[in-house]
C-alpha cells in the first residue's frame, strides 16, 4: 500500500510539473519512472524509519477505511496488512 501510494504521488508531482513547466502532456514513461522511484523510496524508508512510516500509514489506511463504503461485501473480507515484515 505504501509503494503504491508513494509512487503515485511522485509521478503526480513528476506529471503536473511537466504539464505547468513546459506545456506539454507527460508521456506514459516519464510516469512509470516517476511512479518506480516513488516506490523504491518509500521501500528505503520503510527499511530505514519502519515506526514512523508504519505509524503514517496506518493512519492513512484508517482514513480510507472510514470513507463510505461502495463496494460489495466481498472486498470487506480482505486483509491490508501494513509495515515492515516480521521474520
Amino acid at each position: 500500500m505504501g509503494m503504491v501510494f508513494g509512487g503515485s504521488v511522485i509521478s503526480a508531482l513528476g506529471a503536473s510539473s511537466t504539464y505547468f513547466m513546459e506545456k506539454q502532456k507527460p508521456k506514459l514513461k516519464t510516469i512509470l519512472r516517476d511512479f518506480i522511484i516513488g516506490a523504491v523510496l518509500v521501500m528505503m524508508l520503510l527499511q530505514v524509519m519502519p515506526e514512523t512510516t508504519t505509524s503514517m500509514f496506518q493512519g492513512v489506511s484508517s482514513v480510507i477505511s472510514s470513507l463510505p463504503e461502495v463496494s460489495s461485501s466481498s472486498l470487506s473480507d480482505l486483509e491490508i496488512q501494513t509495515g515492515v515484515p516480521k521474520f
